[in-house]
């Protein structure tokens, strides 16, 4: 059973993220696929934000608070990054007053320090690069996550004092990776050892406490390409985001028995 907790929860989506992808009220997919309705039937307050999905984390960062401040204003969150959503929130933690309303910051599967797929990236597409430039797109969320970009990063804003903070890394076995991201993590462990087929667990536990490692790969941990059967399995994605539901509510962040939740947002949409 999920927790529940007193103040908003918001999901953070990474590289290439959206928060819905559908027609008017009906929802063909999400990038938290499934997990902000399960956490809501618990009770909680769920926000799944949208931000650009290749912009720098700068970028990204005004557009995660623009949407925070758009549904729960004035109002403290906690904060759930997956991939670069966690850098996003690490960013907007340096901007004015948002020290004070994030009450809490948990990343699965961040690339804290870097990704050397974002290093051959850099070096393989650096035409596509100049022709997104040419074009007037932001592209450079991909090379944020290239390992001198983290490096820097962490130079610039370091470790974030009196602040619970957590990371969480991602630790498939080899054969419960799904097929889109086996050979990458075929590559990946022979390069960095243990991995998600994207991020090395040692760069997704390099920030914060190091929460216990979950089972499931980058896909997985959005709950895509996992089934029905999976429920009774430890594939059950929605059961690991409960998990850091109840590390938060042993910090006192809980709602107390007996009390009532505060109502959803007005003008919050049902399926973000």
């Amino acid at each position: 059973m999920i927790g529940r907790l007193k103040a908003p929860i918001i999901l953070a989506h990474g590289l290439f993220g959206f928060s819905r992808i559908g027609f008017g009220p009906l929802t063909l997919t999400s990038y938290f696929r499934g997990i902000p309705q399960v956490l809501r039937e618990a009770g909680n307050r769920v926000l799944t934000t949208r931000v650009h999905p290749i912009a720098s984390i700068d970028f990204r960062a005004q557009r995660l608070g623009f949407r925070i401040d758009t549904y729960f204003p004035d109002e403290p969150v906690h904060i759930i990054g997956h991939s670069m959503g966690g850098l996003d929130a690490r960013r907007l933690l340096a901007e004015p007053g948002w020290r004070d309303r994030i009450l809490s910051l948990t990343t699965i599967a961040t690339p804290h320090m870097g990704s050397i797929i974002a290093d051959f990236a850099k070096l393989r597409v650096g035409r596509i690069y100049r022709l997104l430039n040419a074009m007037g797109i932001d592209y450079r969320g991909f090379l944020d996550v290239t390992r001198q970009a983290s490096r820097r990063f962490k130079r610039k804003y370091g470790p974030i004092a009196d602040l619970p903070c957590f990371s969480i890394a991602g630790e498939p076995d080899p054969a419960d990776v799904a097929w889109p991201l086996r050979r990458l993590h075929e590559a990946l462990s022979e390069m960095e050892g243990a991995n998600d087929g994207l991020v090395p667990a040692e760069s997704a536990r390099a920030f914060g406490e190091a929460l216990e490692p979950w089972p499931l790969d980058h896909l997985r941990q959005m709950n895509w390409l996992t089934h029905a059967k999976d429920e009774a399995e430890t594939r059950y994605v929605p059961a690991y985001y409960g998990r850091i539901i109840d590390n938060l509510i042993s910090l006192g962040f809980g709602v107390d028995d007996g009390e009532v939740p505060a109502p959803v947002a007005p003008g919050l949409p049902v399926g973000r």
